[in-house]
């Protein structure tokens, strides 16, 4: 009988506006899994990757989805490192949301890598020159990190209630949070930066051989990922008509938000300008000319980085005019989001368009490679996109996430 009240808990009311949304994620699900199972029993000739262009929208979603998580390892880092406890509110929702990208980056991968069911051997088969292998590891290590320190929460259900034991681990992971925040910190900054690494060491691609892309990488997580559990916890409290974190921590990570993004533009605006005049050189400039050409880069560049993702959600989240207003803080973290995913974009398709040179000094230049994605990789997306939102969903729904969710004490 307990226990059965102990699920009743569990279970939410069911709305006409939940139950529509509900349907809404069962579809997109459905979808995506259909799609899954197509490209694992046929392959990936069912995408529009080929050997010039071998990375395209999925490993997009994969590289956004991990810098939209870096809220998780940015505020426990805040809260555990540097001890600034006044942040401790926001944190459980930072770590579900931190679990929630990770997981659905790894989801991405596992339908992009084409054999899924050897997704294991980075774990046995160690190539230690590969940065692809590091980051594989840094990955997996980290969610492990956010999954052990998102464990007493779980442990908090009322579903636990008589397992006494079970609450014990979940009180002595409590206590170990400071050690493992401090090992997310490092293993982000690691994997974080090593997803920049990747592309810095392709010495064949001129745009992207530079020193500069671990740093930008690592700078544009930290700027943006604080402020999607902002807009999360805003979307939350209008969902349920409940408060759920203070307006004025949201609207302080909003404007640490702002500044992080104007660190980061500072820094790309000197990488290009290093890239493409000051130390520009004759591959770079003819790759350059070659995107141009080709690709919308500069429009990808100009109006969706730096107007959509940089210069509208620096005003929105600094101008007092603006932030004190929730609904503007969210639409600059949604802005900022996707000028992540367009640099992303940007970064991982636009520069496999250009052409390699395997004979330097033959006058032949190779056409230009071209890419779209195909329906399969835009419906795999929408059942990742769909898994993405229903784990958020029944996330705050059901774990105690916020204060009145928290059991009560007597």
């Amino acid at each position: 009988m307990t226990q059965a009240l102990s699920i009743r808990k569990l279970s939410p009311r069911l709305s006409p506006a939940l139950l529509a949304w509900a349907t809404l994620l069962g579809l997109l699900l459905l979808v995506g899994a259909v799609a899954a199972l197509r490209v694992f029993r046929q392959g990936l000739v069912l995408t529009n990757l080929s050997n010039s262009v071998p990375w395209g929208l999925w490993i997009t979603v994969d590289l956004s989805a991990i810098a939209l998580g870096a809220g998780a390892f940015t505020l426990s880092a805040i809260v555990y490192v540097f001890r600034l406890e006044h942040f401790r509110p926001i944190l459980r929702l930072a770590v579900l949301v931190g679990l929630v990208g990770y997981t659905t980056a790894m989801l991405t991968l596992l339908v992009d890598i084409g054999r899924p069911d050897r997704f294991w051997h980075p774990w046995v088969y160690w190539n230690v020159h590969s940065v692809l292998w590091e980051i594989t590891l840094a990955i997996t290590l980290y969610t492990a990190v956010m999954m052990v320190e998102f464990a007493p929460v779980v442990a908090e259900l009322p579903l636990f209630d008589h397992r006494p034991r079970l609450r014990q681990l979940g009180h002595w992971l409590h206590k170990a949070a400071p050690v493992l925040a401090l090992a997310g910190l490092l293993i982000s900054i690691v994997h974080q930066s090593s997803l920049g690494a990747t592309y810095g060491i392709l010495k064949a691609r001129p745009v992207w051989f530079k020193p500069s892309m671990p740093i930008l990488f690592i700078v544009s997580a930290v700027a943006v990922g604080p402020a999607v559990t902002m807009a999360a916890a805003f979307v939350v409290e209008w969902a349920t008509h409940r408060p759920t974190i203070p307006h004025d921590l949201l609207r302080t990570i909003a404007r640490i938000s702002g500044i992080g993004l104007l660190v980061y533009a500072y820094l790309r605006f000197w990488d290009l300008a290093a890239v493409s005049y000051y130390g520009r050189t004759p591959a770079a400039e003819a790759a350059m000319q070659l995107l141009q050409q080709y690709t919308p880069y500069g429009f990808g560049f100009w109006f969706g980085e730096v107007i959509i993702g940089l210069l509208i959600p620096v005003i929105l989240f600094l101008l007092p005019r603006f932030n004190r207003r929730p609904g503007y803080l969210v639409l600059g973290a949604g802005l900022a989001a996707l000028g992540i995913v367009i640099n992303r974009w940007i970064i991982t398709v636009s520069g496999l368009l250009v052409p390699l040179n395997y004979s330097p000094g033959v006058v032949q230049q190779l056409e230009p490679g071209n890419y779209a994605p195909s329906l399969t990789e835009w419906t795999v997306v929408l059942g990742v996109v769909g898994y993405a939102l229903a784990a958020f969903t029944l996330g705050t729904r059901i774990l105690p996430i916020f204060a009145w969710q928290k059991p009560n004490p007597h």
